[in-house]
């Protein structure tokens, strides 16, 4: 889990945001333009950096991770030198209780691991990618390639829910192996991940459909059928689709046919309980599409099917806002292109005797209502 997480941009990309202290669940709320997304971005695109080995991400980062029964903290800064952007130091140091031991820390010209000096390494890659096979190192690479961020444009959407067909070995792995960490490194479509679920994860199809019947009371069966493709022998490979009964309507419904509010929490309830464990998962503007009875649902749902995975979510919305205790509220403030973000146990000793609804105080307070400047 990341449990401090601090920015700060280079000259060319000036952006300075506040140290933050993450929990289990953290709701970032703010007025438009505050500079939610762009602290997203910030962490979703350094995961990519670190996982990936992608494009060099310049600025500075400063984040603490717990792992393994470990604190790790880890600094790292790069820029350009010579007009060229690289690497200029990096520092990773391991914590258990009283005892510290330095793994990592490096210069433009020195590197040593485990106070081993290294040979000349690439200076447009981080140290935790390098050596992302030594034993040390595994459980904080580990934690970058477990960030998943769920946004919901139209055809990110559409293509979560295609059809995709699934090789019968695929099937029978999962259910010899019930292995959700490989199913999650799978990246499967929902109706895909429903039916290995169906097959091999009989309890998590039951959690997933008898809950989203509990949010529609209008549906009143699931299943997930075979699509028949003549393209696809048999024999090789299964195309699945969602199928929903709904009160009224004679034929069943895939689940492309769904309103997009229905697509959407099935989806998200489907990614949470594939999250293998100890991993991030973000949503960004959760509230698009979804009416009131899909938002409340979040925030216990969470709570008792989250297990040890961390989740990070944006909202605008007052009912999502309300549901969720204001100790997990992470309050964001602009001016320029510093944002301030007050934690929300700063909010709970302001409105914590008051019978207002929490969002109608959140409004009223200076720091939110004067949003970004």
């Amino acid at each position: 889990m990341i449990t401090y997480y601090k920015y700060t941009g280079v000259d060319a990309e000036p952006w300075k945001f506040d140290k933050v202290n993450f929990s289990s669940i953290n709701l970032l709320v703010g007025a438009s333009g505050t500079g939610k997304t762009r602290f997203l971005n910030t962490l979703f695109n350094f995961s990519d950096f670190v996982s990936k080995g992608k494009q060099i991400r310049t600025g500075k980062w400063k984040i603490v991770i717990e792992a393994g029964g470990n604190e790790y903290l880890w600094k790292y800064e790069a820029g350009a030198v010579n007009s060229e952007n690289v690497i200029k130091s990096e520092s990773l140091i391991r914590k258990n209780g009283a005892k510290e031991e330095k793994i990592i820390q490096r210069g433009e010209k020195e590197f040593y691991f485990l106070n081993q000096k290294l040979p000349k390494l690439d200076s447009k890659v981080s140290s935790i990618t390098l050596l992302k096979e030594e034993e040390v190192i595994k459980p904080v690479h580990k934690i970058f390639t477990h960030v998943q961020r769920r946004v919901f444009h139209e055809n990110v959407l559409q293509e979560a829910l295609s059809f995709e067909s699934i090789p019968n070995a695929v099937l029978d792995h999962f259910k010899d192996s019930r292995n959700l960490e490989k199913l999650w490194n799978q990246s499967l479509k929902v109706s895909s991940r429903l039916y290995i679920f169906e097959q091999a994860f009989p309890e998590l199809y039951t959690l997933a459909t008898q809950f989203f019947k509990q949010i529609f009371p209008s549906v009143l069966e699931t299943k997930v059928d075979i699509f028949k493709d003549d393209l696809i022998p048999a024999g090789d490979a299964r195309v699945p689709v969602l199928l929903v009964k709904e009160r009224g309507v004679r034929d069943w419904i895939p689940l492309q046919g769904l309103s997009s509010g229905m697509q959407k929490v099935m989806l998200i309830v489907t990614d949470i309980l594939t999250l293998p464990g100890e991993s991030v998962y973000i949503i960004d503007e959760y509230e698009n599409s979804l009416g009131i009875n899909a938002i409340d649902f979040l925030p216990q749902f969470l709570i008792d099917n989250g297990r040890n995975n961390q989740f990070i979510i944006t909202t605008h919305h007052p009912y999502l806002i309300n549901s969720m205790p204001i100790k997990n509220w992470l309050v964001f403030n602009r001016k320029g292109s510093t944002v301030r973000i007050k934690p929300g146990s700063e909010f709970s000793e302001k409105f914590g005797n008051s019978k207002q609804k929490a969002f109608i105080q959140l409004l009223n307070d200076p720091f939110y209502s004067k949003g970004a400047r």
